[in-house]
């Protein structure tokens, strides 16, 4: 049996609304996946560090992550699951030390762990696009 075209037009806005809700979703999570990606701090020995990744010393910092009143290094997790497109969300790493860590000091070079994954989401909307396209 043929599928009227009314249908047809409702079947293809439920998929697009569901896709466009994966990919928000999925590229928001990315960057927060990638900006929760810890690398060993100085305080336990590091001689070097990867932009983009959080150093970690005693884990405050990552612990620090804070959405929606919640507070914990996968608090995005259910934000992030309840978001429908157009919601507002502030994540926020609330550890005295935070922004020094991102954009440096006078001693030391910024990790800028929030920022260089950031500037990736549009690679992480297109990766996501990319999955759902037909």
């Amino acid at each position: 049996m043929a599928t009227s075209f009314q249908a047809q037009i409702e079947a293809w806005a439920t998929m697009t609304e569901r896709n466009l809700n994966y990919v928000m979703k999925s590229s928001i999570t990315d960057v927060l996946v990638a900006a929760q990606t810890t690398q060993i701090g100085i305080g336990q020995g590091a001689t070097s560090f990867e932009v983009g990744k959080i150093p970690v010393d005693t884990a405050e910092l990552a612990n620090s992550l804070t959405v929606d009143g919640a507070t914990g290094p996968e608090s995005y997790v259910v934000a992030i699951a309840g978001m429908q497109i157009g919601d507002y969300k502030r994540f926020a790493w609330t550890a005295n030390h935070a922004m020094p860590v991102e954009v440096g000091t006078s001693k030391m070079a910024g990790r800028h762990f929030v920022g260089a994954n950031a500037a990736k989401f549009n690679q992480f909307v297109e990766a996501r696009v990319a999955e759902v396209r037909v």
